[in-house]
């Protein structure tokens, strides 16, 4: 079905809004690791970003869901405490918070650890299996506090709205707040695998910024740790 509707489409990118006719873009082909097929992504010309495949960025929210539940029946994250608590630092947190750690999954330490430091840390995450504790939720009606702070790690190439979820996230910051999300698909990485539908190669990461209320405060890179910093204002 994704070879028989592509020819002859016109795509949008999720991150900058420009559309172009798939003809007219640069193409980059993979193939899913996990089952998901050929894999075509664009390089957007206006932002510099890249994003796809379309056959995942079409799905609605419900098959999206589905889909990444089927994949942590199977599938579990490896522990990223290190990486997470790395970004965390990179805000400059103060007392007394709270910071929102999005996407945290369940496969990581870094809530208990940041806690037992003091810091008022809590956890937002959909689509891995619920486990007690109390800090984390599933669900973004539960989500009601101002935030001094946001922090992900391999969280920000699985947006698939990812001008919504920054317009979110300026809603539930405090003013001045800061986020920073980490992940090495600021640079074209690990493309095998039909989740990630966003790589902020480019100028993407400043345009992102500026659609959505925030300015790029900074950024830093260690191998393939790549943490970029958002402020709100």
């Amino acid at each position: 079905m994704d070879a028989l509707t592509l020819p002859g489409r016109r795509l949008r990118c999720p991150i900058c809004d420009r559309e172009e006719t798939r003809e007219r873009l640069e193409k980059r082909i993979d193939q899913c690791q996990f089952g998901g097929g050929r894999l075509e992504r664009y390089e957007c010309q206006g932002c510099g970003g890249v994003f796809g495949p379309a056959k995942f960025l079409d799905l609605s929210p419900e098959m999206v869901s589905t889909d990444y539940r089927l994949l942590y029946d199977g599938y579990a994250e490896a522990n990223s405490t290190a990486s997470e608590i790395r970004a965390f630092r990179s805000l400059l947190p103060e007392a007394p918070g709270p910071y929102l750690n999005w996407g945290c999954g369940r496969w990581s330490d870094t809530i208990p650890t940041l806690r037992a430091e003091g810091h008022d840390v809590w956890g937002y995450e959909p689509a891995a299996p619920p486990v007690d504790g109390g800090f984390i939720v599933g669900d973004k009606g539960h989500i009601s506090a101002q935030f001094a702070g946001i922090f992900s790690n391999n969280v920000i190439e699985h947006m698939l709205r990812p001008v919504e979820e920054f317009r979110y996230f300026h809603s539930i910051l405090k003013p001045g707040g800061r986020m920073a999300h980490a992940s090495p698909c600021y640079e074209y990485a690990y493309a095998s695998t039909r989740f990630h539908v966003i790589f902020l190669t480019g100028d993407a990461p400043h345009v992102l910024a500026e659609r959505t209320g925030f300015r790029v405060a900074g950024r830093e890179q260690e191998g393939e740790f790549i943490n970029c910093v958002f402020e709100r204002v």
